[in-house]
C-alpha cells in the first residue's frame, strides 16, 4: 500500500514541476516563425532566442505568450526582448561618403 502511495506522489510531483529545464520545442517553433515573419538580418532571430533561453525563465516567457495583444506590448518583458533584437541586430556599414547602408 505505501508503496502505490509513493508512486502517485511521485506521478503527481512530476506532473506538477514547471518546465523550467527547458522551453518546451512547440514554444521555440512559434519564436522563430513569429521572427523569421519580419525578415530579420540572417542570424537575429537564433541571437534573440539564444539570449531569451539565457535570460528569461520559461514561465514568464508562456505567460507573456498568453496575454491579450496590448498587454503583452505593454509588458516590459517585450521591452527586454526588443532589446536583445536591437543588440542582436548587425550595426549598419557607413561608407566613405558618410551615408548609413544597411548589412547585407
Amino acid at each position: 500500500m505505501r508503496l502505490l502511495i509513493l508512486a502517485a506522489l511521485f506521478t503527481l510531483a512530476a506532473c506538477g514541476q514547471p518546465q523550467s529545464a527547458g522551453y518546451p520545442p512547440e514554444i521555440e517553433l512559434n519564436f522563430r516563425n513569429a521572427c523569421q515573419a519580419q525578415s530579420p538580418p540572417d542570424g537575429v532571430c537564433s541571437c534573440v532566442w539564444q539570449r531569451i533561453v539565457a535570460e528569461v525563465p520559461p514561465e514568464d516567457f508562456i505567460a507573456l505568450e498568453r496575454l491579450p495583444m496590448t498587454e503583452r506590448l505593454a509588458h516590459p518583458l517585450t521591452e527586454q526582448i526588443n532589446n536583445f533584437a536591437l543588440a542582436c541586430a548587425p550595426e549598419p556599414e557607413i561608407p566613405v561618403d558618410g551615408e548609413p547602408q544597411p548589412a547585407p
